[in-house]
């Protein structure tokens, strides 16, 4: 078994136990366990085999059983019992906005629901609304919630799909008989949903390359072996297909294979296909439609080929063009490593600044700080500082954005900070205008610089909230407020749209981890991908300012 399906088995048990109101020190170690396997940057299995899993934070006696348990049989007896005692189908309702472990629970006991079908039905009956602490709005949100979760019930967020995605190219770039090979489709052009995993690889001996791909130890079902294709499922029923082409054709089948659809259909709308013939790159195909070349996360048909054509495709930002992280937390709070081994990694990433930004007071579940903590905290940062030599920790807050738009701290003590975050995270189903106006009264806040995950979406999971964009960025625009693309892959918000309407608005988006964990600071990457789809430059991110510039920025005389 992997790192991620183990870490997976944990979290499920923890969820169980959950359920079964057992000791919640139990459930927590199960999760701390999950996470700590989860953000690991070796292999369980050689963990074990070196007799290093007691090294792994959160892994005792009893779990560290259940590891090898798994590495040696594939299974866990204390797994399939809990599987057997509590309904599989009670946490697939947890993916619904607003349905937690006691609602679950509630409605197993009161009704025997067990499943999203049974839930749905209930709440289309009406059933739901005579138990306590729900009513009629509940049963509209679980209808909605449901309606939106079928949806995208076949896709994945690219932040899981894309690791397990790379694992399969890696393996198939050490059979001798590939000659070139790229991940393609939807991956490719970095959308933050995907359904499958496409590989486009150049080959001739693709007979050698099948069988070889057979035998991928994650390949849990070959559905399809043919010349030129091979398909089937990998671990966590994720749809994979390889295309085996000649060398030759090899720049072509990569143009196609990319997409999108509406794209490709647009380009050759009025030129023959016969373009693609002989190519020996994207870039002369795209040449000979007398177009720039179109990155691959411009390919959408949105009005990409309309610039390519007037040379005016944006040169757009690069992962090393980053220069620090703005938006980061700490032990201090719900993070799972201090500050210094924070700062450690961002040096890792050759970053010359970093932001710590812990949530505020009235997020007491995930250990918001309280004004004498955060003043206790800007010490540490500052003795810290003065052992540092060209890198700079940043005193910040994720400043909760409270339901009437005021601020979780007051003005003085915002004023002592470098970076100000307002974030909400609380009060998520207000109306439109109500929204709107929160956002908006926190932007006009002097004390604010950026505004976090603006619309609150959580992919799969939870829809953005009902706001006006264009009001918003309007305010942003006037306040000189910067706008924060998430990096976390299930937020990834804003959205490539939203970026790229700042973007003409002339607003700064910070392309920010979230991270919780040292290991997290990598998520940029996801984050770059979606700026990228917003058209952004290097000019358009303020993360990619020295520390001098960003102060400068947020502080101006």
């Amino acid at each position: 078994m992997t790192n991620r399906e183990i870490a997976r088995v944990f979290d499920h048990i923890a969820d169980m136990l959950q359920f079964k109101d057992e000791n919640p020190f139990k459930v927590r170690a199960y999760r701390q366990a999950a996470n700590s396997i989860y953000h690991l940057d070796e292999d369980l299995y050689y963990l074990y085999e070196k007799d290093r899993l007691d090294e792994i934070t959160g892994v005792g006696k009893a779990i560290k059983g259940k590891i090898v348990e798994m590495l040696t049989k594939g299974t866990c007896d204390y797994y399939e019992t809990l599987l057997r005692e509590v309904p599989e189908g009670l946490f697939e309702m947890l993916a619904i906005p607003g349905v937690g472990f006691k609602t679950i629970k509630i409605l197993y006991e009161k009704l025997g629901i067990s499943n999203r079908e049974e839930l749905l039905e209930a709440a289309q009956d009406k059933r739901i609304r005579v138990l306590p602490g729900m009513g009629g709005k509940t049963e509209y949100g679980i209808i909605k919630g449901i309606e939106m979760l079928d949806k995208t019930s076949d896709k994945n967020t690219l932040g899981f799909v894309l690791p397990i995605a790379e694992d399969l190219l890696e393996y198939l770039r050490k059979c001798p008989q590939v000659l070139l090979s790229s991940l393609v489709g939807s991956i490719r052009r970095g959308k933050p949903l995907v359904t499958d995993i496409d590989i486009l690889v150049a080959s001739r001996a693709e007979d050698v390359v099948r069988a070889y791909a057979s035998k991928y130890r994650s390949a849990k079902k070959i559905l399809t072996d043919e010349p030129g294709h091979i398909a089937g499922q990998l671990q966590f029923n994720i749809p994979f297909e390889i295309i085996i082409v000649a060398p030759e054709e090899y720049a072509a089948g990569l143009f196609r294979s990319t997409g999108s659809k509406e794209h490709v259909d647009h380009l050759f709308k009025d030129r023959s296909a016969a373009i693609l013939e002989s190519a020996s790159s994207e870039a002369e195909i795209y040449e000979r439609c007398q177009l720039d070349y179109i990155p691959p996360e411009l390919r959408e048909d949105q009005g990409e080929i309309e610039a390519a054509a007037h040379a005016e495709i944006p040169h757009l930002v690069d992962l090393t063009d980053l220069r620090g992280d703005l938006h980061v937390h700490s032990s201090w709070s719900d993070g799972a490593s201090n500050i210094a081994e924070m700062v450690e990694a961002a040096r890792k990433l050759k970053y010359s600044y970093l932001a710590i930004t812990d949530h505020s007071r009235s997020l007491a579940i995930s250990g918001g700080l309280n004004e004498e903590r955060l003043v206790a905290q800007g010490e540490e940062i500052d003795r810290m500082n003065k052992k540092l030599r060209d890198f700079k920790v940043l005193k910040g807050t994720e400043v909760d954005i409270m339901k009437d738009g005021t601020l979780d701290y007051g003005a003085e003590l915002l004023r002592g900070l470098d970076v100000v975050i307002a974030s909400i995270h609380s009060h998520f189903h207000l109306d439109r205008e109500q929204q709107t106006a929160r956002i908006i009264a926190a932007i006009k806040d002097d004390n604010v610089d950026m505004i976090g995950h603006m619309s609150g979406r959580l992919l799969n999971r939870r829809p953005a909230y009902e706001l006006d964009v264009d009001r918003i960025l309007e305010e942003a625009a006037k306040n000189q407020v910067v706008l924060e693309i998430n990096s976390h892959p299930d937020r990834l918000d804003i959205d490539a749209e939203i970026a790229r309407k700042a973007k003409d608005y002339g607003i700064k988006v910070a392309i920010n981890s979230d991270g919780h964990h040292k290991n997290d600071l990598k998520l940029v990457r996801y984050g770059i991908l979606n700026a990228r789809r917003g058209w952004l430059e290097k000019k358009d991110v303020i993360n990619c300012l020295s520390r001098q510039e960003i102060k400068k920025y947020f502080q101006p005389e």
